[in-house]
């Protein structure tokens, strides 16, 4: 496969804007009127009700390949290996599958997988140490190879807790190490806590009881060379205290009137920059930025945000629920993504017009979520529930829970257009780059 290559671009010619006088953007109530669900253009393929699973011992849900810090995926000794959020199924007769899957989120580890071809897939176990662990909960984030460190990598994470209700963007370190019967891991006995919400930029549990701080996504622009990571966060402000303005509403259509219950829509794709030495492998101290984009009115959640440099545009990708809308607005569960003509920090509008890059198909709409989308338009998922017939998931011998890796698919990027192209193996993912033992880095300091 053709190698992809990230470049750097001298900001001074392109007089692109820098971290320090962007303007956040808005996805506005206008745009998300455009939202429309089952274009074929836009729609996850169908899932089949006898899908494979991976391994039936565990559950899946948001999972991620190994990448580099520039987003390519990558190989290890020619092992290519996978992160997951996981939970141990207790019944392994599956008929407590159904309160199990629902409840998973309070057993969540990390997981790993290897696999030879990419396809098939080896579980690894665990990924972090227990005693990594400062709360209870490992929730997503990603798995980088350290540049100019052999072997090092940082798996980025959400270290969460319930009560009280904490949610801190972390990371732990290890080394990775493979031979010809597989890959394991050394280290992750230690967690740094990189950053959480602040109240200034971004809303805290005192401003919202619901708040959204997690899914760190730490990238190299390639605009500037310096480390930044993307989260998923909320608007500042108290919860169901804004004022909507023309500037959240867009050009709306006549007689439309804004439902109530739009103000409590606040989600936001925040973004911070490394202060610390990268090359040291120090994340402990990080500059809060304002958010790149703003969903006010809209919608109450953007996760795991993610992005793609390709053909001078940059794709800003987050993944939303449909029961995450709000004020009567409507939407697949999904990925919906934002692109800019000028950098990382310019002026972000919604691909096809109202966000939706690929949602579930309204018969399965349960069916995918938390789409990642790589640096080529490779797009994973995981598999939610899938009816038997009809559309009652209110009776759970009407669909199966699913637990595992969708079919990977391939969508086109044209300029502020995306389109799907392909449907590919279940759980496949696709190296850009390969790592050897004795591979040396080079990166601007």
């Amino acid at each position: 496969m053709k190698e992809l290559k990230i470049t750097y671009t001298d900001t001074d010619n392109k007089k692109l804007p820098t971290y320090k006088d962007y303007n956040t953007s808005v996805w506005t109530i206008a745009d998300a009127l455009k939202v429309k669900t089952d274009d074929l253009t836009t729609s996850m393929p169908l899932i089949s009700y006898d899908f494979p699973t991976m391994d039936e011992s565990i559950m899946v849900w948001d999972s991620g390949a190994l990448r580099n810090i520039h987003g390519l995926t990558v190989t290890f000794k020619g092992w290519y290996v996978m992160w997951s959020l996981v939970a141990n199924k207790v019944d392994l007769t599956n008929k407590n599958i159904y309160t199990e899957w629902h409840n998973r989120n309070n057993v969540a580890y990390i997981g790993y997988w290897y696999s030879k071809d990419g396809v098939e897939w080896k579980f690894g176990g665990r990924l972090l140490n227990k005693s990594a662990d400062l709360r209870p909960w490992e929730w997503s984030g990603g798995l980088v190879m350290r540049e100019g460190k052999e072997n090092i990598v940082d798996m980025f994470y959400t270290s969460v807790s319930g009560e009280p209700s904490e949610s801190v963007v972390s990371v732990s370190s290890g080394k990775i190490l493979a031979d010809k019967d597989g890959v394991w891991f050394e280290g992750f006995d230690k967690t740094t806590e990189m950053f959480q919400a602040d109240g200034v930029h971004y809303a805290n549990i005192n401003e919202d009881q619901y708040f959204d701080f997690r899914d760190p996504h730490p990238f190299i622009n390639p605009n500037d060379g310096q480390v930044y990571c993307l989260f998923e966060g909320n608007v500042a402000g108290m919860r169901g205290s804004f004022s909507l303005t023309d500037k959240e509403t867009g050009i709306l259509p006549p007689n439309y009137s804004v439902d109530p219950g739009a103000k409590y829509g606040a989600a936001a794709i925040g973004i911070a920059k490394l202060k610390s030495s990268y090359a040291d492998g120090d994340f402990s101290e990080w500059e809060m930025l304002p958010p790149l984009v703003t969903a006010l009115g809209v919608n109450d959640q953007t996760e795991r945000p993610h992005i793609v440099f390709k053909d001078g545009y940059t794709y800003l990708f987050t993944i939303s629920h449909h029961s995450t809308y709000s004020g009567n607005l409507q939407g697949p569960d999904g990925v919906y993504g934002f692109v800019s003509k000028d950098g990382l920090f310019g002026n972000y509008k919604p691909m096809n017009s109202s966000g939706l890059v690929l949602g579930n198909h309204s018969s399965q709409p349960y069916g995918t979520y938390s789409h990642f989308v790589d640096m080529e338009g490779y797009v994973q998922s995981f598999i939610d529930t899938i009816p038997a017939s009809g559309q009652d998931y209110q009776n759970p011998s009407e669909y199966r829970i699913g637990g595992t890796l969708a079919p990977t698919v391939k969508i086109e990027l044209k300029e502020d257009r995306s389109f799907i192209s392909e449907v590919l193996n279940y759980a496949q993912i696709f190296a850009q780059k390969k790592y050897l033992d004795n591979y040396t880095y080079d990166i601007r300091s």
